[in-house]
């Protein structure tokens, strides 16, 4: 998993990684991240950029809270 500019997230995003470990190998696939606010039952761009900056793991110490999803 790498961003357009080919960086490696895996410190933001270490849930995503985990589960991308178990896909198989040579499989590509090309989307984008969100954030679904429960509570407001819609995405949350805010909280994407709260999980995507880089004290994100502070502001979002546990994936459950600000989870994340692929394509």
């Amino acid at each position: 998993m790498q961003t357009r500019r080919g960086s490696l997230p895996h410190e933001r995003f270490p849930d995503l990684f985990a589960t991308a470990e178990q896909l198989p190998d040579g499989l590509v696939l090309n989307g984008e991240l969100v954030v679904w606010n429960t509570a407001a039952g819609r995405l949350s761009f805010e909280a994407l950029q709260r999980r995507s900056a880089a004290d994100a793991w502070r502001s979002c110490s546990r994936p459950a809270r600000c989870p994340s999803r692929g394509p």
